[in-house]
């Protein structure tokens, strides 16, 4: 980040941000530390990293995935720092003095955001060093020690001071987002890796490229199968004509009397076999194909509902997701086996799970859907009585949609207001008029075995109608 940039972003945070209470501080990767902060009006995140090349100071809104036991210096900080009081550029350059304050007193938090060694160093009010993400030895560094108990020496100064403002791209005036903008300008490596959202959005597309593949196998393998009363036919056209066979021979015409008028027909063969041996052979193939037929049926079945399942997701992650939907999907990858976090990273939340949206017909019966597949359960499975109307996009992904009737009739207008949300909050959001399916509660089924969100409907009818969100 320039120094123009970090000058803007400090001063938008003074305004706008601190002082603040810490709620949680993580460190999901070697050079990142996130702090969740209150400031008695909102929650923020924000981050600081010490990547080389890569260092930046600015909120965020991503998700990160965090270790299960947090690192050294993350345990440092948690131990020390409870509030942030106020923060301010030193030296003229890309330094960065943050105020803390713990239960043992007043602390700094010193974020060197300069040259090749990026570092976030713990000090005392005194400026002696309590610790530093990276400890430096002499020769590294710009030759400064970096150590517990050292005093703290600032940085030679970059000369930054006369940098002017309009470096920036953006104007310099006005209620422009420096912080937005700081994170818009590209994240580092460290954050990459470690951008939970960016990271499930490559797996399910990754996945589902694999079940692609596996179908595109399936149907290969299936259109073989198909011909395999040709391999019977053939093994039962040897054994009539076992007269003509000698062996040494690759190949033999015989009459097809399975064809009306019968037809000749050459047959392979294998020359180091027999005409007995030949036709078992043909026996073999045709059992095998007769056998794969069944299993390759299966594997289509189950290979399409995954597909299916992976398109639910790739819709989720896509529409207007929260933080709690996207850690939600995580379980749910987690879960199935698909998400399998590297190293000491783990399955950890950072928010609470979020609930089904709900809302009130036009008549004031309530509607519930839900925004994942967690949520679908939940809404299908518990909070579905007997009879309520379930709504669904008709074979697109969307979310699971009730209509809770109270135990009574429901209006045609009540009916059209959730099928619209159904056709709102599916992929088809954007089309003038979605197909819905409207059922009975009592013949949506959750069967054993079922991917999560996945159901099977029994009997319903298909509503056209236009999507709606309630935003």
């Amino acid at each position: 980040m320039e120094y123009s940039l970090i000058k803007k972003v400090v001063e938008e945070l003074n305004e706008g941000v601190l002082p603040a209470r810490i709620a949680k501080i993580y460190q999901p990767d070697a050079h990142v530390i996130i702090f969740k902060v209150w400031n008695g009006r909102t929650t923020f995140r924000l981050l600081l990293s010490a990547e080389p090349g890569k260092s930046r100071l600015h909120l965020t809104d991503r998700e990160f995935i965090n270790p299960a036991r947090p690192p050294r210096f993350c345990q440092l900080l948690r131990s020390r720092v409870t509030h942030i009081d106020s923060i301010a550029l030193k030296n003229d350059d890309r330094v960065v003095s943050i105020r803390c304050k713990g239960e043992a007193g007043s602390v700094f938090l010193i974020a060197e955001l300069t040259g090749k060694h990026p570092n976030l160093i713990l000090t005392t009010e005194d400026q002696t060093i309590i610790d530093a993400l990276n400890r430096v030895e002499p020769g590294c560094g710009g030759g400064r020690k970096v150590r517990a108990g050292l005093p703290y020496l600032f940085p030679e100064s970059g000369a930054m001071a006369n940098v002017s403002d309009q470096q920036l791209d953006e104007p310099i005036d006005g209620d422009f987002p420096y912080n937005e903008y700081a994170e818009s300008r590209g994240v580092g490596r460290s954050e990459e890796r470690q951008d939970l959202h960016q990271r499930l959005i490559k797996l399910v597309k990754k996945q589902k490229q694999k079940i692609g593949k596996r179908l595109s196998r399936i149907e290969d393998d299936l259109a073989l199968q198909e011909n395999s009363e040709e391999y019977k036919i053939r093994g039962e056209l040897l054994l009539a004509n076992l007269h003509q066979l000698k062996r040494g021979m690759a190949t033999v015409a015989v009459d097809n009397y399975y064809c009306d008028p019968p037809q000749t027909i050459t047959i392979e063969l294998d020359p180091v076999l027999d005409g007995q041996a030949n036709a078992q052979r043909y026996f073999k193939i045709f059992k095998k194909y007769r056998r794969g037929v069944d299993h390759n049926l299966r594997r289509l079945e189950e290979s399409e509902a995954e597909l299916r399942w992976l398109n639910g997701l790739d819709y989720q992650l896509h529409d207007a997701v929260n933080k709690s939907d996207i850690e939600d999907i995580s379980e749910e990858l987690r879960h199935i086996g698909l998400l399998k976090d590297a190293g000491s990273l783990n399955a950890r939340r950072t928010t609470i799970s979020s609930e089904p949206r709900e809302t009130t017909s036009p008549s004031g019966l309530m509607i519930i859907w839900g925004r994942n597949n967690r949520q679908n359960d939940q809404v299908t499975t518990r909070m579905a009585k007997e009879g309520d109307l379930w709504f669904h996009a008709h074979k697109i992904p969307g979310s699971h949609v009730v209509l809770k009737t109270a135990g009574g009739q429901a209006q045609e207008e009540d009916i059209l207001f959730a099928a619209g949300i159904a056709a709102g909050y599916s992929k088809a959001k954007t089309d003038n008029k979605v197909e819905v399916i409207e059922a009975r509660v009592r013949n949506v089924e959750k069967k054993k075995g079922n991917l999560p969100g996945q159901v099977f409907v029994k009997d319903y009818k298909v509503r056209l109608v236009a999507p709606l969100r309630i935003e």
